[in-house]
C-alpha cells in the first residue's frame, strides 16, 4: 500500500473522528471512560483526530518531497576510446 493512499485514508478517517468529536462535545456526552488529563470523551477524540490528521498529512507529503529531491544523471564524458595516438 503506497504512503499515498495511507496519508488518503488516514485523512477521511480523521475527518470522520473530528465530526464524532464534534457531536460529543455539542451534545455534553461524557460517558466516563477517557477522564484522562481530566477532558470529557469528545474532547479526547477531537486531539486524537488531530494527530491523526497530523500524521496523514505527513504521510501524503513525504511522497511529493521524495520526487522532487530526486538526482537528475550526471553528464559525464568519457575518457576511454577518446585518446588520439
Amino acid at each position: 500500500m503506497s504512503l499515498r493512499r495511507i496519508g488518503m485514508v488516514g485523512l477521511i478517517l480523521g475527518i470522520l473522528l473530528v465530526a464524532d468529536g464534534i457531536y460529543m462535545v455539542v451534545s455534553q456526552y461524557n460517558g466516563g471512560e477517557t477522564q484522562a488529563w481530566n477532558l470529557p470523551d469528545g474532547w479526547i477524540i477531537i486531539i486524537s483526530a488531530a494527530v491523526l490528521l497530523v500524521a496523514s498529512v505527513i504521510a501524503l507529503v513525504l511522497p511529493s518531497r521524495s520526487r522532487q529531491t530526486t538526482v537528475a544523471p550526471s553528464r559525464v564524458k568519457s575518457e576511454v576510446g577518446s585518446e588520439k595516438g
